[in-house]
């Protein structure tokens, strides 16, 4: 049976369409653990430095953040424990927080991506369901 290009074109289009599906559908996975489970997938640099108020308090020469503060020299202070470790637990918090919402903004832009792969996936695949029933029935 041979093939025409636009089946050639049908099939090849279906084919990436799959493809795309199968990728979206993985990232899509891990945005679900993202946002179900946030200190799971939180970044190893962000969960370590909540670990312990000496972490968080970070090397001289860095802001609370942990970000470098070029020209900023940071000396270092007599802040009382629990003044540290309720920052520390509030920043943590807020880092779930923005790790949540990161998953829920990449969930939403796959599901864009699974929306416009089925609206070119079906009309493709539909036409070469009819023009191979058509082909058989001659």
């Amino acid at each position: 049976m041979k093939k025409s290009i636009l089946e050639i074109y049908a099939l090849a289009v279906c084919f990436v369409a799959l493809l795309c599906f199968v990728i979206a559908l993985g990232i899509g996975v891990y945005d679900l653990i993202q946002i179900t489970n946030p200190e799971f997938t939180l970044n190893a640099y962000e969960y370590e430095r909540h670990q312990s108020n000496e972490a968080f308090r970070g090397v001289p020469g860095r802001v609370a953040l942990g970000r470098f503060a070029p020209g900023i020299p940071v000396e270092p202070t007599q802040r009382p424990e629990e003044e540290v470790t309720q920052q520390r637990e509030e920043s943590y918090q807020s880092a779930l927080r923005s790790e949540g919402r990161r998953g829920m903004q990449s969930l939403i832009r796959i599901a864009i991506i699974l929306v416009i792969d089925v609206l070119v996936f079906v009309p493709h695949w539909l036409w070469i369901r009819r023009t191979r029933v058509a082909s058989m029935a001659s």
